[in-house]
């Protein structure tokens, strides 16, 4: 990882309006504090802040050492890349090493028969979810290093997996998802009917199609990831496979809609169809998956990227007091968008704009005081009992972390009982993995180069080697560029301004531009040349009833900026820049760019 924090560094007056750098560089935080070295590096999955002080707890084994850890490690690998942060950087060689330890003769990773004696059960076991997972971690490692073991492990888990899969009219499927050392395919293996003994966690499912999406999603976007990496074949094969199968089983409507409860599930196995579709430019594939993402879009609220755990419609969504919000929903969702605007299927910025600025920027946690505040009449009395659990200095740890349970106004869920208010669990921390991984994927798409043209895409503080962009919104409509090597820029204005009132001054001179569409160009440009765009911003009130809760919403341009009732717990919305400039380092990585 040392690899990823190398780059140039300058200072810089820079508007306090949300900078997804700087969020990343937070999420170091919780991304290297969540580990038990005594445990082989275990990771810590839940987090209550229903106790005083709050309590952390390892889940399973699953979970500890299989299915999350790659995900922290692709996270941590982002997120330096982009922010330049060293907070605990030995932290990642430990947790690489560990976990390197795991691998298996066969090229699977299985959990550790030595550690963890408290959560029973038979071992050593693989995961197809972590499989898939780790696939993705390779292939971040594969570009931020130069190792060469992380291709070769990841070709390894390929040619495994591929053989654990049985084919079936043009798709390939898994029948379970959990593999013991040596395990071969049973003559009479079939796709999956529903629970199985000794299955994985979702096997546990009594619908089979959570085993298909279960088996889909991280493995098939992993293959997927990799072939467009290396060209390998087999991963190619593993990737369209698997999509072939989603879509032959699950996502089989022309209009998009789809009948598993899981919001987070589903949506991971659409990103596995979606990176297949891609890499083998499946034209078909790609306009199914735009229709989901259509109909998707439609299941939460899209003006403010509010999109719960469960379906709505459901039956767990039905028997649910409201309904909260998974951060990791919020991801998958920005990452569709992200990469069906990317591969010219559909123009959904502002899709992506508006779910930034408002669920999942307030999903990150950015201080440890905010217990403070808390009734002490919303905590639990009872003591914590949780197997494996640590009290030190959690809140702490915790900041950088993406919540799990979200109501519309409030990071913590506060459920009504009959002893009144009470908090409702906190983080699960796949939610701090997907939350911060995904940022760098909207980093990275913000200023893109098209020939001889720089595009910036969103109106978001950034550095890049082109030009940096300053934005004062949603205080005031006002952007600078500062030109390095950009001769001609596009700037892509949101929907709702007007690109004909954009006012345009170079070196402050008044500049005409071409405007095409929501774009505004502007040309002839020099480095040193500060780029000044002005334009109105529009305020409005709006009613509407988001997880079934009635409330008030102010919005400004893109921004929630008040919402009413307030939260009482984390309330959201509740900190609102300034507009003032603040001095920060700004960071340019060497490695300038990554495929994911």
């Amino acid at each position: 990882m040392a690899q990823c924090i190398v780059g140039d560094r300058y200072e810089a007056h820079v508007p306090d309006t949300l900078d997804l750098a700087e969020r990343m560089g937070l999420a170091i935080n919780a991304l290297t504090n969540v580990w038990h070295p005594e445990e082989r590096y275990a990771l810590a999955f839940n987090v209550e802040f229903s106790h005083r002080p709050p309590v952390r707890n390892i889940n399973h084994l699953t979970d500890a050492y299989l299915n999350i850890p790659p995900k922290f490690i692709e996270a941590l690998a982002v997120c330096r890349l982009a922010s330049g942060s060293d907070q605990n950087l030995d932290t990642d060689a430990e947790v690489l090493r560990a976990q390197q330890s795991l691998l298996g003769d066969d090229g699977l990773t299985y959990c550790p028969t030595d550690t963890l004696p408290q959560l029973t059960g038979p071992r050593p076991f693989a995961e197809v979810w972590g499989e898939g997972r780790r696939l993705l971690a390779l292939a971040m490692l594969a570009q931020v290093g130069d190792d060469p073991r992380w291709i070769e492990t990841a070709q390894r888990k390929i040619d495994r997996l591929l053989a654990l899969t049985r084919e079936k009219q043009g798709f390939r499927f898994l029948w379970k998802g959990r593999f013991r050392p040596g395990e071969t395919v049973p003559p009479d293996a079939d796709e999956p009917v529903g629970s199985r003994q000794d299955g994985s966690l979702l096997d546990r499912y009594p619908d089979p199609k959570m085993s298909i999406i279960y088996s889909v999603g991280a493995l098939g976007h992993g293959a997927g990831l990799v072939y467009r990496l290396t060209g390998y074949e087999p991963a190619l094969e593993l990737s369209r496979g698997l999509a072939r199968w989603a879509l032959a089983r699950v996502f089989t409507d022309p209009d998009g809609r789809w009948d598993i409860y899981h919001f987070h599930h589903s949506l991971y196995a659409l990103i596995a169809v979606c990176t297949y579709a891609s890499v083998a430019n499946d034209r078909a594939a790609l306009e199914r998956v735009d229709a989901c993402y259509r109909w998707a879009r439609e299941m939460g609220d899209p003006l403010i990227g509010y999109y719960s755990e469960c379906m709505p419609g459901s039956d767990p969504y039905l028997e649910r007091q409201g309904n909260t919000v998974e951060t990791c929903e919020v991801a998958d969702m920005v990452w569709l968008a992200l990469s069906l605007t990317r591969a010219g299927i559909g123009d959904y910025w502002d899709d992506v704009d508006r779910w930034v600025r408002n669920v999942y920027a307030e999903a990150q946690i950015l201080d440890a005081d905010f217990l403070q505040s808390v009734p002490e009449s919303y905590f639990t009395t009872e003591p914590a009992t949780r197997l494996y659990q640590d009290t030190r200095d959690i809140a702490q740890r915790s900041v950088g972390s993406f919540f799990g349970w979200m109501r519309a106004n409030d990071g913590l869920n506060v459920e009504q009982t009959e002893h009144g208010p009470k908090l409702r669990r906190g983080i699960m921390h796949c939610c701090t993995a997907n939350g911060a991984r995904t940022l760098y994927f909207v980093w990275d798409s913000m200023v893109t180069k098209q020939a001889d043209e720089v595009r910036v895409n969103l109106l978001l503080n950034r550095a890049s080697p082109w030009l940096d962009v300053d934005s004062y919104l949603p205080v005031e409509g006002k952007v600078i560029l500062r030109i390095k090597d950009a001769p001609n820029v596009a700037v892509r204005m949101p929907a709702w301004c007007n690109p004909a009132q954009v006012g345009v001054r170079v070196a402050g001179q008044a500049r005409r531009v071409l405007v095409e569409g929501q774009l505004v160009r502007i040309g002839w440009l020099q480095p040193g040349d500060e780029v000044a765009l002005t334009f109105p911003v529009p305020e409005r009130s709006l009613h509407r009833v988001i997880g079934e809760i009635p409330y008030k919403l102010v919005v400004r341009g893109s921004n929630v900026v008040s919402i009413d009732p307030a939260g009482v717990a984390y309330p959201l919305y509740a900190h609102q820049p300034s507009g003032t400039s603040v001095r920060r380092t700004r960071f340019l990585p060497q490695i300038r760019q990554i495929v994911w």
